[in-house]
């Protein structure tokens, strides 16, 4: 399914504006399907063999003809991150916000859930099976404590 290609366009230009008013600090390709957004949140990446914190992300975010139905969207972590719901080697994310996308959510609405999944890991349904592992393992602490079911909509 698609929407007609002027309504598409449309469609784009409004969801950059829409990004650019909730103040989120992104980078987008000329022809507004390709975003690559700072996100600030807790996190932990792999070091030299040891997991540290870190608190800046960069993703992109990439909307393809069949945006805004569902598999129109799909986001990839750019910076090195340890997270059960994020693939070690791709960054592909898995969260119910990409993978169950409507088209009655936004772009700001996906950053939204991306910061919930920095804030809220999900080891019981992983992509990485080492970081839910740690993440269990560690749930004493407090910036590595899940905090239960996904947050689906924002």
């Amino acid at each position: 399914m698609q929407l007609p290609e002027a309504i598409w366009k449309r469609r784009l230009e409004s969801e950059c504006a829409e990004m650019r008013a909730a103040g989120i600090r992104f980078d987008v390709t000329p022809d507004l399907t390709t975003y690559t957004v700072s996100i600030q949140g807790p996190g932990l990446a792999q070091q030299n063999g040891s997991i540290v914190p870190r608190s800046q992300h960069s993703v992109r975010i990439e909307l393809n003809r069949d945006y805004p139905y569902p598999g129109g969207l799909m986001a990839f972590w750019l910076t090195p991150i340890f997270h059960p719901n994020i693939h070690p080697g791709v960054g592909v994310v898995c969260i119910q916000l990409v993978n169950e996308w409507s088209e009655g959510q936004n772009l700001v609405s996906v950053v939204n859930g991306l910061i919930q999944l920095l804030k809220n890991p999900n080891p019981q349904s992983p992509l990485n099976e080492e970081a839910a592992r740690y993440y269990l393992e560690h749930q004493d602490l407090p910036q590595h404590k899940p905090k239960g079911p996904r947050v689906v909509g924002l």
